[in-house]
């Protein structure tokens, strides 16, 4: 028996299923197909032992999951990949020549996948490079809107974050509406503002405030669906999907409030791309975060960034994917949600510092060479950190989220260790943030990072080299760029360690007037020269050599 599925066939990718409880039925769900368990079954095999499919598949990264019986959802036993988002799907990623790639821990920057091999990420504006992203939705963030978010630029100057991401804040559909203001992505006009948060004036202003402060601001784009009572379902009913009682629809299961969107309507695509360039001409948006682009076609995505481009050189594309193709002509950023995975499973000791930095190491080279992707610990469909992880690990993950290559995304509330929210649903009724449970020492911690990292490019524009150590629950790396060094250490066990570290750390650890940043007791101290560190419970030591920019408190 073969043990890595799936793999190219005669009629494109042919997935099988093994199991050795009896079964009805094996119907294959995924991307491809909208995650719809009524469709694509899969034959028993003539020798009674397994199932199997052979399904056409378009290039990309693509999540699936076998569904035994209608109900058991089942990751794919013969497959070793999955996926990052936090929601445990089988992965893979269908070449251009019909080939099926399957990331396993054997790629490494000395036996590169084929798309790092290959390709080359295009080309981003700098200020991607130096971002940290913070996203919030107006109504749980402030009050008075536009208005009121204007206020709070002080907040995020004094943080250090240099670009918002704002939720929709579009006029959401009536009809179906779940809760009292209804899913923000049930977008009823692709021009509206919903009026509970100002006027098209208001909005003007605090995109000037926004960038006089040096401030970017990236527009949520909900694009693979409208309200079902969006303003064009009964003038332009061509341009959204229907069912096969000719019903307006939209093909992902329960989502009935929404009407899915018509790719093959060359109008609504046209539509669609004006709307876009609306927001950005009219607003001076700096880029568009596509939300579900991992169900659109790449052609589409194509199309969006070449014309967006005419109007705004520098604006950029964030994909909610995890797909290598989308870094090759149409997106900035794919999302990257492994910081959350592997920090977790490191905390739960079922991987080692060492499996952390194979695993790492293999995503980095499965992506085109220069792929920026987009490293969340909070993602508006998963749980808060504090929660996912145990509050006394917050801190050191953020830790580590700020000082990774790539570009960090924080989520509203996450730099204090707001515990209200829990996922986007709770959007869909009244709902503010806890200001009150606002923990200085994490905020203070999220300030210290985030102006470390936006002022310093070793961790924008410089190298990651990991540091091997003595410790399981210690991961310790250099960032390095032009002569400046830092070397990061994180403890995540609850234990103080001795910690032995390689000899790359030496000079740093020598001298402890390189110490530039720790979180825990001064009190541990090596037992002797040389690259033997005491680490706190929990800590975040910080080193740095070369000289550093001035910047407040760095």
């Amino acid at each position: 028996m073969l043990t890595k599925f799936p793999t190219k066939g005669s009629k494109g990718v042919r997935f099988v299923y093994y199991t050795d409880t009896p079964a009805d039925s094996v119907a294959l769900a995924g991307t491809f197909n909208n995650w719809n368990d009524d469709r694509n079954y899969m034959n028993r095999m003539e020798d009674g032992t397994g199932w199997e499919i052979e399904l056409p598949i378009l290039k990309g990264r693509h999540l699936y999951k076998f569904v035994v019986d209608g109900e058991a959802w089942i990751v794919d036993p013969l497959n070793p990949s999955i996926s990052e988002d936090g929601q445990n799907n089988s992965a893979i990623t269908v070449t251009e020549n019909g080939d099926v790639l399957i990331r396993t821990n054997e790629i490494s920057k000395h036996h590169p996948g084929y798309m790092y091999e290959n390709f080359t990420a295009l080309s981003s504006p700098e200020w991607l490079k130096k971002s940290v992203i913070y996203e919030l939705h107006l109504r749980a963030f402030t009050e008075n809107g536009f208005r009121g978010l204007a206020e709070k630029l002080n907040y995020f100057k004094k943080m250090g974050i240099n670009t918002l991401w704002l939720m929709p804040f579009n006029e959401v559909g009536h009809e179906r509406r779940v809760g009292k203001y209804g899913d923000p992505y049930a977008v009823k006009d692709f021009y509206s503002i919903d009026p509970q948060f100002g006027t098209k004036e208001d909005l003007s202003f605090f995109m000037r405030e926004a960038h006089a402060n040096g401030i970017r601001v990236v527009l949520d784009w909900v694009l693979n669906r409208a309200s079902f009572d969006h303003i064009l379902t009964e003038t332009h009913p061509e341009y959204f999907t229907h069912n096969e009682q000719g019903e307006i629809y939209y093909d992902v299961p329960h989502r009935e409030y929404f009407a899915g969107l018509e790719f093959s309507s060359r109008d609504m695509r046209k539509y669609v791309i004006e709307a876009m360039k609306y927001w950005i001409s009219e607003f001076d948006f700096d880029g568009i975060r596509l939300d579900d682009s991992d169900i659109t076609p790449y052609d589409f995505l194509t199309e969006i960034k070449r014309a967006l481009q005419e109007v705004k050189t520098d604006l950029i594309l964030i994909s909610q994917s995890y797909d290598e193709y989308h870094h090759l002509e149409s997106c900035d950023l794919t999302y990257n949600g492994n910081p959350r995975i592997l920090i977790r499973q490191m905390i739960d000791r079922t991987i080692t510092q060492t499996d952390f930095i194979t695993i790492y190491n293999s995503y980095k080279y499965s992506f085109p060479k220069n792929a920026l992707r987009m490293n969340w610990l909070e993602d508006k469909e998963q749980s808060r950190i504090g929660e996912y992880l145990g509050i006394e690990h917050a801190e050191p993950a953020a830790s580590i989220l700020l000082t990774l290559e790539g570009v960090p995304l924080i989520m509203m509330g996450q730099e204090f260790n707001e515990h209200t929210m829990e996922t986007w649903a709770s959007l869909f009724d009244e709902y503010k943030l806890n200001w009150d449970s606002f923990d200085t020492g994490m905020f203070e911690h999220y300030k210290f990072l985030t102006r470390l990292r936006t002022s310093q490019p070793a961790f924008w524009a410089g190298e990651l080299e990991f540091v091997r150590n003595s410790e399981n629950m210690v991961l310790s790396f250099i960032r390095q760029h032009e002569g400046v060094k830092f070397l990061i250490i994180v403890n995540l066990s609850e234990d103080s360690v001795l910690v032995q570290l390689d000899q790359a750390a030496d000079e740093f650890i020598k001298d402890r007037s390189n110490m530039l940043y720790r979180t825990g007791r001064d009190d541990l101290h090596a037992e002797k020269d040389g690259s033997a560190l005491g680490v706190n419970s929990y800590e975040t030591i910080l080193y740095k050599m070369g000289e550093c920019m001035k910047e407040e408190g760095l």
